[in-house]
């Protein structure tokens, strides 16, 4: 999850000890410490109870995850990435990091990571966050894609903003009840619309 080498190789940007609280260290690249304490902060907030039930629920609910090409595989890829994207929502924004919260953040510290991902100390980190999300030790945490339109959050922790939450709920002619109503326009474009009433 952390730490992963880079696959240029490259050293140019380092000097000194890799990047060690002992050497200079490229501009906008962690230290080896500032790396281990965001590594620490990641594994406390994985090791949290109510994030390992849920994780829990999520293996015992695709028991082939492992097998290669199984659908199981696909399904608990994206349900861990849900979780840990509640996870790094909540932990990158956090200062001195103050990443971007979700999958952009996470983007943005492993290019942080970069020179430090050398280092044995932060290589353990990686291992050790592995361990505790049930990875295989070598597992690199690829991000998806794009960031999802939704999330289901089995915990209740999902947002919702106060503007939709103080609004009042709205019925239309199929008794469908919502905040909002959106429809596709003639240019393609979806639109908030009134709802329709009944005929």
């Amino acid at each position: 999850v952390l730490g992963g080498k880079s696959s240029s190789g490259d050293s140019a940007n380092t000097t000194g000890s890799g990047g060690s609280s002992g050497g200079a260290v490229a501009e906008g690249q962690y230290t080896v410490d500032e790396a281990l304490q965001l590594q620490k902060a990641l594994k406390t907030a994985f090791a949290e109870d109510s994030f390992q039930k849920l994780l829990r629920r999520a293996e015992a609910s695709y028991p082939k995850r492992g097998q290669r090409g199984h659908a199981d595989q696909v399904a608990f890829t994206t349900q861990l990435q849900g979780l840990l994207l509640h996870v790094y929502r909540t932990v990158l924004p956090r200062k001195p990091w103050l990443l971007q919260g979700g999958w952009e953040g996470y983007k943005e510290m492993m290019l942080k990571m970069s020179t430090a991902s050398e280092d044995p100390r932060v290589i353990q980190g990686k291992e050790e966050i592995n361990r505790i999300l049930g990875l295989p030790r070598h597992t690199t945490i690829r991000p998806p894609n794009e960031e999802p339109v939704f999330v289901e959050t089995p915990d209740g922790s999902g947002n919702v903003t106060a503007a939709l939450s103080s609004a009042p709920m709205l019925t239309d002619a199929d008794g469908d009840c919502a905040h909002e109503f959106w429809e596709e326009d003639r240019a393609g474009q979806l639109v908030i619309v009134a709802p329709r009433a009944g005929a």
